[in-house]
């Protein structure tokens, strides 16, 4: 395929205009292959997210579950930056917590989560319909408004098909074109070959779960369905793993909650969660799912998070999906509770307090 690119300056409006020189080269996304896992990933295209996710009540329970594992959060990690040798200083109390507060700040925009938003409606929209220019050229006209300090999203883009019809560019077409006149870091005009569904399982086969969240959250809108398409297909492998932890002190971690509290599949993570004794993890889980799902049979159950357990409880006993397997983990952890009880008494007698 061969382009080629003009620019044209009228009115104050900078305006590019490319030629396609092959009819049957039009920008596609990703071929969807037949996916090779039983379950497919979830989308948000029906009822929009972006309300609840953004909610301040929302955002500070999954901002709390995230964690805080500051050796995991500024870890090394292999982007090709020249790692600088560690610096140490002797300082007061007084330094030392205007580090830490300078730290904690890095670790929030660490851990600053994708949106998690509806999937975008394609674009129809046709401008015009001319016949006179049927058999003109055997090309398309894609012209780009290139005006400096235009937004990806606001900047005009239409397409003169060969046929004379005059449209609004599609999302790909968008996509491709603000990616040549105003290229983003992390992201190419062709996307990885990664997110192809063969490739994408040999990664996730890898547990290079955070790699692909990464990559997608460069190369994609949050609204793309591509992105959409990836991002649940990796949850939906940690889902089946059962391997949550892994994004846990990450900014994946609290869109993952989020989705699986959305599709109503909390029930393994709150048994992981219980299993690790992370009970006020699991309560803040419950609390999630009765903001997102009011409707549901518990919700006008008294969230008390000094009591985790008890919420947790009133969650399993009226809403649960799974229930036999999240009594059984309560059932474990009340009886190592009671040993480890029962441990510290025996040893308090043995030494006669």
């Amino acid at each position: 395929m061969m382009e080629a690119a003009r620019v044209a300056v009228s009115a104050g409006l900078r305006l590019a205009w490319t030629a396609v020189t092959s009819p049957a080269a039009r920008v596609t996304a990703v071929p969807r292959l037949a996916r090779a896992c039983t379950t497919i990933p979830s989308k948000y295209d029906e009822r929009d997210p972006a309300p609840l996710f953004f909610d301040p009540n929302v955002q500070e329970i999954l901002k709390r579950v995230t964690g805080r594992n500051y050796d995991k959060i500024f870890r090394c990690r292999y982007d090709e930056k020249k790692l600088s040798p560690p610096k140490y200083e002797f300082l007061t109390d007084e330094e030392l917590g205007e580090l830490r507060e300078e730290m904690e700040k890095k670790a929030e925009t660490l851990l600053q989560m994708p949106p998690v938003v509806k999937q975008r409606e394609p674009i129809l929209d046709v401008l015009s319909r001319d016949p006179a220019l049927v058999g003109f050229d055997t090309c398309r006209y894609i012209f780009t408004d290139i005006t400096y300090g235009v937004t990806d999203r606001k900047r005009f883009i239409v397409v003169r098909d060969a046929d004379g019809t005059l449209r609004q560019a599609s999302w790909e077409e968008r996509d491709r074109m603000n990616q040549i006149y105003n290229p983003q870091p992390g992201r190419k005009i062709r996307p990885h070959r990664v997110f192809e569904e063969e490739n994408l399982k040999n990664v996730l086969d890898r547990e290079e779960y955070e790699f692909v969240l990464d990559l997608a959250c460069a190369q994609f809108e949050p609204d793309d369905p591509e992105y959409q398409r990836v991002t649940g297909r990796v949850y939906e492998t940690l889902e089946a793993r059962r391997c949550y932890q892994v994004l846990h002190s990450t900014r994946h971690y609290g869109p993952l909650c989020f989705y699986l509290t959305w599709n109503k599949k909390i029930d393994n993570l709150l048994t992981t969660l219980i299993q690790q004794e992370m009970l006020s993890e699991g309560a803040d889980i419950v609390c999630l799912y009765y903001l997102i799902h009011p409707d549901s049979k518990s919700a006008g159950h008294h969230v008390d998070l000094s009591l985790p357990l008890e919420t947790i409880k009133a969650y399993m006993e009226q809403d649960s999906l799974q229930r036999a397997k999240l009594q059984l983990a309560i059932q474990a952890y009340q009886e190592i509770v009671q040993q480890r009880h029962q441990c510290q008494e025996d040893v308090k007698a043995a030494h006669g307090l």
